[in-house]
C-alpha cells in the first residue's frame, strides 16, 4: 500500500512539473512574439527626441538625438559635447591658454608646431581663401578687433575711421602664412599677424560631434551650431520624416524667409548681417568683414548654403559667398556643386535651381 502511494505521488509530480514546463514554454513563445512584432513595427526611435543646448564655440549649439536606448543616446550627446568643449580650447583665440593664442604669440618669431586639428582648420582656410580669391580670409583677426562689434553697440561708438582700417588692412592675408605640411608647422611672415578661425571652426567641430554621436550608435539627429548645422541620417517618421524641415530667417523680419527640406546628412551653413552688429547714425555695420577691403561686406544681407561633404569648407563657404555678394558669390558657389540662397542688399531673394527644389513656402523679397 505504502508503495502505491509513494508511486502515485512521484507520477503526479512528474506530471505538473511537465505541465509546469510546457506553460513555461508557451508564455516565453508569447514574449517573444509579441516583442519581435513590436520590433518589427517600430524599428525603435521613440517620438520625442532627447536634446541637449549648450553655449561652446562661442554660440548655443544644440544637438538632437532620437533612438531605442535613451541611457546610450545620451551618453552620446554627452561625449559629442565634451569633444566641442575640447575643441573650443584649441581654437578660441581670446582664451590666452587655447593652442590658437599660443600660436599667434610665437608665430611671428619661429615656426610652430600645431595639433592635427588646428593644422587641418588652417590649411583649409588658407585653401579657400585661393579659392575665393581673398574673399575668405582666416587671417582677419587684426580687422575682428579693430571693429570689435558688439564692444562698439555697447559703447555706442563710431566705426573705426578710414586710417584705422588701412593700418589693419596691412596685417591681413593668408599669403603671410608658411605652412609646412610635412612637419605641421605654422611661421607667420610678418609681425602683427592674427589668425581667427571663427569662419570656420565650428563647422570643423561639426563633423567631430557627428563622428562621436555616429560611432555611439546614433544613426538620426540633428546638430545646430547656429551658422552651421547638419542632419544625421533620416527623421524618424513617427517624428514626422524622413525629412528634415528647417527654417531660414528672415533677416530683415521676425518670422521665416522660407522653409528647408533636406535629406539625411545634409549641411546647412548659413551668413547673416542680423547676427553680430552696430548701427551708427543710422547705418548698420556687421561682423561679416571683406578681409579685401577692411570694412563690412555690403553685397548680401543673408546667405545660406547646402550641400557637400566637409563642414568646415561648408562654413567657411557661406562668408565666402557673403562677401562676394549677387552675382559673383551665387555663381562661384554653385560652380563648386553646392546650392544657395542669397538675400542681396535691395532685399530681392535669389536662389540656385536646385535650392528652389528644396524650399517649402519662400518669400520672393524682403525689407532691405
Amino acid at each position: 500500500m505504502e508503495g502505491r502511494e509513494d508511486l502515485e505521488r512521484e507520477t503526479l509530480g512528474r506530471r505538473n512539473r511537465r505541465d509546469t514546463l510546457i506553460v513555461t514554454v508557451v508564455f516565453l513563445a508569447l514574449v517573444g512574439t509579441a516583442f519581435l512584432g513590436v520590433k518589427l513595427i517600430n524599428p525603435g526611435y521613440s517620438r520625442e527626441p532627447y536634446q541637449r543646448t549648450m553655449f561652446v564655440l562661442e554660440d548655443y549649439v544644440t544637438i538632437t538625438a532620437y533612438g531605442k536606448d535613451q541611457a546610450r543616446v545620451e551618453g552620446a550627446v554627452d561625449e559629442a559635447f565634451r569633444e566641442l568643449q575640447r575643441l573650443d580650447n584649441v581654437f578660441d583665440r581670446y582664451d590666452p591658454e587655447s593652442e590658437l593664442s599660443r600660436l599667434n604669440d610665437a608665430a611671428a618669431r619661429e615656426a610652430v608646431p600645431v595639433s592635427e586639428d588646428l593644422w587641418k582648420v588652417i590649411a583649409t582656410g588658407v585653401e579657400i581663401y585661393r579659392e575665393s580669391e581673398g574673399a575668405f580670409d582666416i587671417t582677419v583677426g587684426p580687422l575682428v578687433d579693430l571693429w570689435d562689434v558688439l564692444g562698439r553697440g555697447a559703447r555706442g561708438e563710431p566705426p573705426p575711421g578710414d586710417a584705422e582700417v588701412a593700418a589693419a588692412l596691412k596685417l591681413v592675408g593668408s599669403d603671410k602664412l608658411e605652412l609646412d605640411e610635412a612637419a605641421h608647422t605654422v611661421r607667420f611672415l610678418q609681425p602683427g599677424v592674427v589668425i581667427d578661425v571663427g569662419g570656420l571652426a565650428k563647422g570643423y567641430a561639426l563633423d567631430r560631434a557627428a563622428e562621436i554621436l555616429q560611432s555611439r550608435g546614433v544613426r538620426s539627429g540633428y546638430i545646430s551650431m547656429i551658422s552651421t548645422d547638419l542632419t544625421l541620417g533620416e527623421k524618424p517618421g513617427s517624428a514626422g520624416g524622413p525629412l528634415w524641415r528647417i527654417g531660414i530667417l528672415d533677416p530683415r523680419g521676425e518670422d521665416y524667409l522660407a522653409t528647408l527640406l533636406l535629406p539625411g546628412e545634409t549641411y546647412v551653413s548659413t551668413s547673416g548681417d542680423y547676427q553680430r552688429f552696430f548701427e551708427y547714425q543710422g547705418v548698420r555695420y556687421h561682423h561679416i568683414l571683406d578681409p579685401r577691403t577692411g570694412y563690412p561686406a555690403r553685397g548680401a544681407v543673408s546667405v545660406t548654403v547646402v550641400g557637400g561633404d566637409d563642414g568646415a569648407r561648408s562654413d567657411a563657404f557661406s562668408t565666402a559667398v557673403f562677401v562676394m555678394g549677387y552675382p559673383q558669390g551665387l555663381e562661384w558657389v554653385k560652380s563648386r556643386g553646392l546650392e544657395c540662397l542669397l538675400v542681396d542688399a535691395s532685399g530681392e531673394v535669389h536662389y540656385t535651381e536646385g535650392m528652389r527644389a528644396l524650399l517649402e513656402g519662400i518669400k520672393e523679397t524682403t525689407t532691405p
